[in-house]
């Protein structure tokens, strides 16, 4: 794949809820469900050239993403921002899913400045969680409802996105969290044929 670029492209949202419930304190469990592959429609995305880019679309609406038939929507699609992953190189961009969803978290800014997760992973034991990896097209999209938090601090937030044993950082975009969200899990979590610690997607995973 040729100068391929991860960039993110920010504009405000409103996004979906995939039913989960949030816990009250700490980093919480990251799910990224995206659609299959889309034809790029200039009127919602800024295209770019040779890049592989998320985009943030002010368009979309939540009535609109229920029609995408995402396994783990839900019925009330509000609190996520609604995102498009793009790519305009001319190579077939690869990536895992676990269970349809992309491997990635999301990082904010602490106080002292530093990078620090928000949110934390859990791998699935089972084989069949990665039968359906994503494949996208040159020319094409998918779509990735992307969780959008509250809080009183104001802080820039990106994505952590494991492909393969490489971690790719997207661009910043403003948000707002609870500063106990950069808390870490330090119990054990469970997942599918999985009990173990939490994910930070490290590179040496």
């Amino acid at each position: 794949m040729k100068n391929i670029i991860l960039l993110l492209i920010v504009v405000v949202s409103i996004g979906v809820g995939y039913g989960q419930k949030e816990r009250s304190k700490g980093n919480q469990r990251a799910f990224y469900e995206s659609s299959d592959p889309l034809t790029i429609d200039s009127t919602l995305i800024d295209v770019k050239p040779n890049a592989l880019y998320f985009q943030f679309n002010t368009q979309q609406k939540p009535k609109d993403l229920k029609t995408m038939s995402f396994v783990w929507l839900g019925d009330a699609p509000k609190g996520y921002f609604t995102a498009y992953l793009v790519n305009t190189t001319d190579s077939i961009f690869n990536a895992d899913r676990q269970d349809g969803s992309l491997i990635m978290i999301q990082e904010a800014i602490d106080k002292n400045g530093d990078w620090q997760p928000i949110e934390y992973w859990v791998y699935s034991g089972c084989g069949n969680s990665y039968f359906s990896p994503l494949k996208l097209p040159a020319g094409k999209c998918v779509m990735v409802p992307i969780k959008k938090y509250e809080g009183s601090y104001k802080t820039k937030i990106r994505l952590k996105f494991k492909i393969g044993k490489q971690v790719i950082y997207s661009g910043t975009f403003d948000g707002a969290i609870n500063l106990e969200q950069f808390k870490r899990e330090t119990e054990s979590v469970n997942g599918i044929l999985y009990h173990g610690p939490a994910s930070y997607l490290d590179d040496r995973e």
